[in-house]
């Protein structure tokens, strides 16, 4: 190859001296395949040489080449074809790696070729060559478009998940014809969680049903969903836990929607619903009776002006230990009750289960999760759940819990189930 051509299809090599031409002519050529396996892997041997050793029979000189920086990007075309599967992930790393970072003189001489070797790649009946360019080339912006695209429309999730999620080169438009053609499945929840997603989008992935991705897209800050799409999710969203924590967590609910799925979540959702800062004082007065209902429903109340009492009280930062201490030392057990509700955020059903079974470890883990002193932890173990004395947790040194915060949490989750 003349050194007009190696001038031409270089795109990595080293361009300070080069190895004796002589030498590594006589290297390239030598049986021996262990002295062509030194030289293939030299970053200064003249580029015609590295192309030689692109054809040669031994297939780890070949995948030397496929790796070597210096190769000249001509034997890269013939690399992405080689029958060695790990010649062409060798090369396709390489190329994948190179390829955004071409200068503008590069790209005028060899971009074209370089993109006919990606998409040479990406048509790679081998789906780990397509793999290692889509991880390579997910977040850049200047390579080809129709390389993106068509390993955005991989058979595989491994190869499509990453350029759906964060390719920069695929437009709104693209996404939707993309969601609508079907793909690979876990592919509409990877275009879910693109770091900002428009309205289009947000209603094409609604529009195909598909549970998990509508999950993923709520739980997606930056995708904008059109209010009545949110108020349309939030309708069917009854039947559908997984949508609860991030539908209360959108940005901008309608009080529409507020009330509505004030109706169907959980107490510690509701209670989050409750912090908001954006909710109208209307909106804000049906929450609280939305609360009182589900209060008084639970614990079968008779004293309903106690209940009331509870809201305001953990409203305005009362509900401390000392109020639960003065209802406990009065006997008020649906004010106990109902407080540790609110400070734990677990629904008096579970709270209920855990008096009734006079669980010593499970009233000790529920006000750890109310926040409350080992002290008052032991009198609720007394006076709430009648735990026999001798069975009663102590606190360890220092009025400490005597359980792990995991072993608490899984005694909570035992509950619950």
């Amino acid at each position: 190859m003349s050194s007009v051509l190696s001038r031409l299809f270089s795109i990595g090599g080293r361009s300070g001296e080069m190895m004796d031409y002589d030498e590594a002519k006589g290297m390239a050529a030598d049986k021996k395949a262990s002295v062509r396996r030194k030289l293939a892997k030299r970053d200064d041997v003249q580029p015609e040489l590295l192309y030689f050793l692109a054809n040669d029979a031994d297939p780890e000189i070949r995948r030397e080449i496929a790796a070597n920086t210096a190769t000249p990007v001509q034997a890269d075309v013939i690399l992405a074809k080689d029958p060695d599967d790990e010649t062409r992930c060798r090369v396709a790393g390489k190329i994948a790696a190179l390829a955004p970072n071409l200068s503008e003189e590069d790209r005028k001489t060899v971009g074209d070729i370089v993109t006919d070797i990606l998409m040479t790649l990406a048509n790679d009946q081998l789906g780990r060559v397509r793999k290692i360019l889509s991880e390579e080339l997910k977040d850049a912006d200047n390579v080809s478009p129709d390389v993106i695209g068509r390993l955005a429309r991989d058979e595989e999730l491994s190869v499509a998940g990453p350029v759906l999620q964060a390719s920069p080169l695929l437009n709104d438009d693209l996404l939707v014809e993309i969601i609508k053609s079907q793909p690979v499945q876990g592919a509409l929840s990877a275009i879910a969680r693109r770091a900002a997603l428009g309205e289009n989008v947000s209603d094409a992935i609604v529009g195909t049903d598909d549970g998990a991705a509508i999950t993923e897209l709520l739980k997606n800050g930056g995708a904008q969903i059109r209010e009545e799409t949110l108020d349309d999710l939030i309708e069917r969203a009854d039947g559908k836990p997984d949508w609860h924590a991030p539908l209360v967590g959108r940005p901008a609910l309608s009080p529409n929607s507020v009330r509505h799925l004030a109706g169907f979540i959980t107490e510690s959702l509701l209670e989050s619903l409750q912090s908001r800062d954006d909710i109208d004082p209307e909106t804000a007065r049906a929450l609280s009776a939305t609360v009182r209902e589900r209060l008084d429903d639970e614990t079968g109340s008779e004293s309903g002006g106690d209940v009331n009492n509870i809201l305001d009280m953990f409203a305005d930062g009362t509900l401390d230990e000392n109020a639960i201490d003065a209802a406990l030392n009065k006997g008020d057990r649906n004010f106990v009750v109902s407080a540790l509700a609110l400070k734990s955020g677990l629904s008096t059903q579970i709270i209920q289960k855990i008096v009734a079974m006079a669980s010593a470890k499970g009233m000790v883990a529920l006000a750890w999760k109310s926040g409350l002193s080992m002290k008052l932890a032991m009198q609720l173990q007394l006076r709430l759940a009648r735990v026999a004395p001798d069975a009663v947790l102590k606190a360890a040194k220092g009025d400490k819990y005597p359980m792990s915060d995991e072993d608490m949490d899984w005694q909570l989750e035992f509950f619950a189930s």
